[in-house]
């Protein structure tokens, strides 16, 4: 059996493969990242982490939907092909309308203008593994949203490199560049009852 046609229940992880045979692959149970050419299954995110990156997204969504013309477009937990080794799954991106070009069906083909990951239980992934992987690619902005410390850091790439622009806790509002007219008070994000629940013992 190939590659291409692996089922669902059949996924190789940890087989070698090129971007057009990770493309190639059927629908299939949880997500998969393509790690240097090797077939990596991601961990699922808490409840939380959905929950924090749900509200990130339905504020900045709502900004652009109340936008005319629409500057661009967010998403959520969609496949970035960064090289042709290396596909992403970001918990959250943003590309601007003039570069929709990018986005072709199930994927994003390159590196979008923003990128937002949630720390999870690994936390080094997104402040190590990611952090090269965005700024290697090329991507102007990212953001480490931490739900242990409630707090949101931007970096901006400048020289291949990311420099921390700001590190943002709840009672500070986020703005960006990226964005321009995009405000939002963290507090919605940070202080949200439904999320309280979540972390009721």
């Amino acid at each position: 059996m190939t590659t291409a046609t692996a089922t669902a229940t059949q996924t190789p992880r940890g087989v070698k493969m090129t971007l057009y045979e990770y493309l190639a692959l059927p629908e299939r149970e949880g997500t998969w990242e393509l790690v240097d050419g090797v077939l990596e299954k991601m961990a699922e995110p808490s409840l939380e982490h959905q929950r924090l990156i749900g509200i990130l997204y339905r504020l900045i969504d709502t900004f652009l939907a109340t936008t005319l013309p629409a500057p661009g477009i967010a998403l959520l937990a969609v496949s970035v092909a960064l090289s042709l080794s290396r596909v992403a799954v970001p918990d959250l991106v943003y590309v601007r309308a003039e570069r929709r070009h990018l986005l072709q069906g199930l994927i994003v083909s390159g590196g979008p203008d923003l990128v937002v990951e949630v720390l999870s239980q690994d936390r080094a992934k997104d402040l190590i593994r990611n952090r090269q992987w965005y700024a290697e690619a090329g991507i102007p902005e990212y953001w480490i949203l931490d739900p242990v410390n409630d707090t949101l850091t931007v970096l901006e790439l400048a020289g291949g490199q990311y420099l921390e622009r700001a590190t943002l806790g709840r009672n500070d509002i986020l703005t960006t560049p990226t964005l321009p007219g995009l405000s939002v008070l963290l507090a919605e994000l940070f202080d949200d009852p439904v999320r309280a629940l979540l972390r009721q013992e």
